[in-house]
């Protein structure tokens, strides 16, 4: 088995193993779940560079409205200096990866210098749904974002987190969100609340 089959793998196995941790847990926690995978140091990134999100959901352009949302995000947030999208795909073609590679060690350290960039950010969306209810629309989103160092390659981090439309209404219907768009924003932005809180990513001084 080469290198890149290895890491896909040794990927596959922690993401099967944290979602069945979720699932224990009660699958929509309060907060997102978080595996630290080195030691935390106080981080202040000198460029991102979000990876192609994979989808294993089965909804329609799902992998693409996470992947857009995080870039907005991690912009808006902390105004952190984030590699441009049309960049990152250029590279994926030069490189003949797929949006759904899972890049190995070797080249997401090649991603990482041709970017400029130390940080690297690669997810998956798990689930993506609408279900009509009587009462309205009802999205459910579950996300697994994962932070490599660009230096190293190596897994810094990992967040899992699932939530529904319902799980932000606060009397009768207010406060519900109808969309998984509005849905997977909200989620985006805790997940990265979670990582400033914890010390993962500091914001960078404007």
């Amino acid at each position: 088995m080469d290198e890149r089959k290895k890491v896909f793998c040794v990927i596959s196995g922690v993401t099967v193993f944290l979602w069945g941790m979720f699932a224990l847990a009660g699958c929509g926690g309060q907060k997102p779940y978080v595996q630290e995978f080195a030691p935390k140091t106080s981080h202040e990134p000198q460029g991102i560079a979000v990876l192609p999100f994979a989808d294993r959901s089965g909804y329609d352009q799902g992998a693409k409205i996470v992947y857009r949302l995080v870039l907005v995000e991690l912009v808006k947030q902390c105004n952190w200096r984030v590699a441009l999208e049309g960049d990152v795909f250029k590279i994926y073609r030069q490189m003949r990866l797929t949006p759904w590679d899972v890049p190995d060690v070797e080249q997401l350290r090649i991603i990482a210098v041709r970017l400029g960039v130390d940080t690297l950010i690669v997810g998956e969306v798990l689930e993506m749904d609408e279900k009509v209810t009587p009462s309205g629309v009802s999205p459910a989103l579950s996300i697994q974002v994962r932070v490599y160092d660009g230096k190293s390659g190596l897994l810094q981090w990992s967040s899992l987190y699932r939530r529904e439309g319902g799980d932000y209404q606060k009397m009768m219907h207010f406060g519900m969100v109808n969309t998984v768009s509005e849905l997977g924003k909200k989620m985006v932005q805790e997940i990265l609340g979670v990582w400033k809180e914890k010390g993962l990513l500091s914001c960078v001084d404007s």
